[in-house]
């Protein structure tokens, strides 16, 4: 397979993959609509095109990393359609099935093959992900030796198309369950009289099965006031309440995405959307000052 690779969207997820993939010889030009975002990837060494269109030029593997799921299908009807019958589009963005399944009708009408491969991991692990990948076995065979080892160490076929978007969100409604639980059990430790500095160090290291790293980043951030962004609250507001639309879709109970949701949307009220999900916390203490 050619090693020309264009990547559209350099931010958080999409910026540091095209840098990697740079950096393991593959020829990669990318674009972004935000100056910033072009300007971090250039400085890291990534060819930058001035439009889309540019970028997917002569290219076999587009790889896409937007935020939300109207952005995947407004680069699919604007920048993808009409591309080569050989060319391979890997969206590694969050999205739902739907919009999965829609993106790949949109670019599979020029013979395209769209293949959605969302990440489990977080930002700054790239190189480490594991890719999560909906679509033909033989087109994700064939990309596999171009992403992994660059971006990712292993991706994972989870069936057709839709089944990477479906694991992908209900592994990050288990994010935001834990992210929420960590804030509410550090808040009433805190009420309780034991700070949450204290209560983590000595639970991270017991063996307790509630320890996981998420546990871990969360308890070295909170308890320091350190809510800046690693992944963004709103990015997980996004993503919990579309798995929260799956649960409806499926019939399936879903006590604990609803409460998940609320915690996240009364955060993200606050205006704490671009903070840190740790951010949550900051919730709990506003709705439960200590006396």
């Amino acid at each position: 397979m050619s090693r020309k690779v264009a990547v559209l969207g350099l931010g958080n997820m999409g910026g540091r993959a095209a840098v990697r993939l740079a950096g393991a010889g593959v020829d990669v030009t990318g674009y972004d609509p935000s100056p910033g975002a072009c300007t971090r990837a250039r400085d890291a060494g990534v060819a930058v095109a001035d439009d889309a269109a540019s970028a997917v030029a002569g290219t076999a593997v587009v790889v896409v990393s937007v935020p939300m799921p109207a952005d995947v299908l407004e680069t699919a009807r604007a920048t993808l359609t009409g591309l080569p019958s050989e060319t391979v589009v890997v969206d590694i963005s969050t999205i739902d099935p739907g919009t999965a399944q829609q993106a790949a009708r949109i670019v599979g009408e020029s013979g395209a093959t769209y293949v959605e491969s969302p990440v489990l991991g977080r930002p700054e692990a790239c190189g480490e992900w594991t890719l999560v990948a909906g679509g033909p076995e033989k087109v994700i065979d064939g990309v596999r030796d171009l992403l992994v080892g660059s971006i990712a160490k292993a991706m994972v076929r989870a069936g057709d198309v839709g089944a990477g978007s479906t694991v992908k969100l209900l592994n990050n409604l288990m994010f935001g369950a834990i992210n929420a639980v960590t804030a509410e059990v550090f808040n009433v430790a805190r009420l309780a009289g034991v700070p949450p500095e204290r209560y983590f160090s000595i639970v991270a290291d017991s063996g307790a099965a509630s320890v996981s790293p998420l546990f871990r980043h969360l308890g070295g951030r909170i308890p320091a006031g350190d809510f800046s962004p690693n992944f963004g609250l709103g990015l997980l507001q996004k993503d919990n309440r579309l798995a929260l639309q799956l649960a409806r879709e499926v019939g399936g109970a879903s006590f604990v995405a609803n409460c998940v949701d609320q915690v996240n949307t009364l955060a993200a009220r606050q205006g704490w959307s671009a903070d840190d999900t740790g951010a949550v916390y900051k919730l709990y203490e506003l709705l439960s000052p200590k006396g």
